[in-house]
């Protein structure tokens, strides 16, 4: 297999940008807290969207559909709990952590155990 130069230059071009991107954001990153938690700055509509990013992906769109269509809709179901989750967690867990400061989950878990 052999690639074409265009697709060459375009992987290369892609590369040095993603360097380029880590270089310059990992100098405006001076400690853990802007890393994991941007500073504490981000408001409630980015984190939201955040959340439903993470939870989305190409397997949502098209492997569970298909499976579901092929066996039983039982695969897709889970999918459908995701507003109802994402509820949940934006009331419930999200001010938790804000409130907490914390930056990761398992700080908390460690916390607790240590006490």
């Amino acid at each position: 297999m052999t690639l074409h130069w265009l697709d060459i230059t375009t992987l290369v071009a892609y590369m040095g940008i993603l360097v380029a991107m880590g270089i310059y954001f990992s100098r405006k990153n001076t400690n853990t807290e802007e890393y994991f938690v941007g500073g504490r700055s981000f408001s409630g509509w980015v984190i939201g969207l955040s959340m439903v990013g993470t939870s989305i992906s190409s397997v949502t769109f098209l492997a569970f559909p298909a499976d579901a269509f092929k066996t039983a809709w039982l695969r897709i179901l889970p999918g459908f709990t995701l507003p109802l989750v994402i509820i949940i967690v934006a009331y419930f867990f999200l001010p938790f952590y804000r409130r907490t400061k914390l930056q990761q989950v398992t700080l908390n878990l460690v916390k607790v155990l240590l006490k």
